[in-house]
């Protein structure tokens, strides 16, 4: 804060000047002492001067029937999810109340390296949403598969300084921390040298395995799925971020472990939302609104929703309505319900009603972003899949989850091959490399689906975003792959050979520069033609079919090289001894 702000700030909060806002008696939620009490609010030169009674405005807004709260922090996002680049990101959650994110662009850079990553940095500045970037601890994700580029801690050390780099993002690969491999270390090192953070990624750890977590400098974990997972992390001090999003959905079981005594470990996170979730249901404001219905406390759900996060993210200058912290707040007409009705980022007003009131500004991308498909011809045989027996290793999918089974069935064979048998909910699932244009796929079994007839298919395929496709016959799978290599990659549904719906994504294969509601209204066409193929509408499929080659997630995954066994992190046969 500059000399004369402060100056100013305590001539207004002693009374001897006037702010130039003051709201006055209104409900002020307060995530510091979990409480919410009536009081005026002052607001001058970007922050909050004062909170008390008797202050006189330049303007004075009336306060009666609203309410104040710090705006939402999403703890851990992948923007590449909403497959929009920051720019447009910015438009579609501004008026849901969020003006701060940590986001992780190791999407991108699975795909185009240090090019992605300083695509997302360059697009994020001068945004009014705070846009903190966590550096991709992990490209690739493993050596499993076989992403676009490669960045080790060298090719990282140049963004370290860049000041829209808050530190280093979930450092998924568990087995090189352990081994302390030498450059996930040094990946670790030059972020904490330069005083910056590191995320977590500890799905499927225990105890040990959270400790070893810890003395390597991790301060957080989104990837709880129970009320023991959090409580264990929270005990071995890491902060649990709570994550809803639109294939990982663990609101319900993780806010179980949440108490009054415990809370202040716990924050909220979308890790990865599609557009049309979040046009429907919110993102941070839809985490408060279900803690409150499932017992939280109002003013601690608020909390875990700012305060919370500026904690775990050293954001120390927001977070609270409190004298000297930035002016992000929320006004809102109904607390419990998280109804706003309007957003501002130090002090200025940027979303009204629902709407943003920020100009768009269309991203800019390079030509070499553009056009990213690189793949042998796809011909039928790509999706054959010989067995010797009926016995056989098989995905099972688990909704609202992004964890798999790893199921041993028997399956149906026609002349020494696999063939789709949708009536026992038995697909295909394949991976097709698609960076280098080498010859490398796999194929696999996958359950849980439920899809009667057609194909699904896309190019963000996480985290090395090659190519993957579910469907119930080969030809099927064939047209989907064709139709995304032709589009230059993107989210496909057909049935027999018609297209139901498609959504080009030129940007990397996994953006696109096109208006944010347009692409919602997009992604529902593409859930409209799920009730075509009679697909299981409980859950997501395409998000769901999109974590389905992460070997990082237990249990049993496909990559381009092969099934992929995460428990004993090894690649194993589709056969079944």
């Amino acid at each position: 804060m500059e000399q004369t702000v402060r100056k100013r700030l305590i001539a207004i909060a002693a009374k001897k000047e006037k702010a130039a806002v003051v709201y006055q008696n209104i409900s002020v939620i307060d995530v510091m002492t979990r409480e919410t009490y009536t009081a005026d609010v002052a607001i001058d030169s970007g922050f909050i001067a004062a909170v008390g009674e008797g202050y006189e405005g330049v303007e004075n807004r009336p306060g009666t029937n609203l309410f104040i709260a710090p705006s939402f922090i999403d703890a851990h996002v992948h923007i590449e999810s909403s497959m929009v680049p920051p720019s447009e990101y910015e438009q579609a959650i501004l008026p849901l109340g969020v003006t701060t994110i940590i986001a992780d662009p190791h999407e991108i850079a699975n795909v185009k390296g240090a090019e992605g990553l300083s695509f997302m940095l360059d697009d994020a500045e001068g945004l009014a949403l705070d846009v903190r970037m966590m550096l991709p601890s992990c490209v690739p994700a493993t050596s499993f598969e076989h992403a676009g580029a490669s960045l080790d801690a060298a090719a990282l050390a140049p963004f370290v300084i860049h000041p829209g780099v808050h530190g280093l993002g979930e450092v998924m690969d568990y087995p090189a921390v352990e081994r302390a491999d030498r450059d996930m270390l040094q990946k670790i090192k030059q972020i904490e040298d330069a005083g910056k953070l590191v995320d977590g990624h500890a799905a499927g750890l225990g105890p040990r395995e959270i400790n070893i977590y810890g003395v390597a400098g991790i301060r957080t974990d989104h990837e709880s799925v129970s009320k023991e997972d959090a409580i264990a992390r929270a005990r071995r001090g890491l902060y649990v971020e709570v994550r809803e999003g639109s294939a990982a959905r663990n609101l319900k079981e993780v806010l179980d472990a949440v108490t009054e005594s415990n809370a202040s470990r716990f924050l909220f996170c979308t890790d990865d939302k599609h557009l049309d979730d979040t046009l429907r249901e919110g993102t941070i404001d839809y985490n408060i609104r279900y803690a409150i219905r499932h017992g939280i406390k109002r003013e601690t759900a608020y909390a875990m929703a700012s305060l919370h996060a500026t904690n775990a993210y050293r954001l120390d200058d927001r977070g609270a309505i409190v004298p000297g912290r930035r002016a992000d707040f929320v006004l809102l007409s109904d607390a419990d319900n998280v109804v706003i009705d309007e957003v501002y980022i130090q002090g200025n007003c940027v979303a009204r009603a629902g709407k943003t009131i920020r100009p768009v500004r269309r991203a800019y991308v390079p030509e070499s972003l553009r056009g990213t498909l690189n793949t042998k011809p796809i011909t039928p045989e790509v999706f054959a899949l010989p067995l010797e027996s009926a016995r056989a290793h098989v995905i099972g999918v688990i909704p609202k989850s992004i964890v798999t089974e790893h199921l041993i069935l028997d399956v149906p064979l026609q002349e020494g091959h696999f063939v789709p048998v949708p009536e026992e909910d038995l697909l295909k699932i394949a991976v097709i490399e698609r960076h280098h244009g080498t010859s490398f796929s796999a194929v696999g079994i996958v359950k849980g689906f439920k899809m009667k007839r057609g194909a699904i298919a896309a190019t963000v395929a996480h985290d090395s975003h090659n190519l993957v496709i579910v469907g119930a016959s080969d030809e099927e799978m064939q047209l989907a792959a064709e139709r995304l290599v032709q589009a230059g990659g993107g989210v496909i549904a057909v049935n027999g050979q018609d297209v139901l719906a498609e959504l080009p994504l030129e940007i990397a294969g996994l953006m696109t520069n096109r208006p944010f509601q347009e692409v919602g209204d997009t992604l529902e066409a593409l859930n409209d033609a799920l009730d075509v193929l009679e697909a299981d509408r409980s859950f997501n499929p395409y998000l769901t079919m999109s974590f389905l080659c992460l070997p990082v997630i237990p249990e049993l995954k496909l990559t381009d090289s092969g099934l992929f066994d995460v428990k004993h992190f090894q690649h194993i046969s589709v056969q079944a001894n």
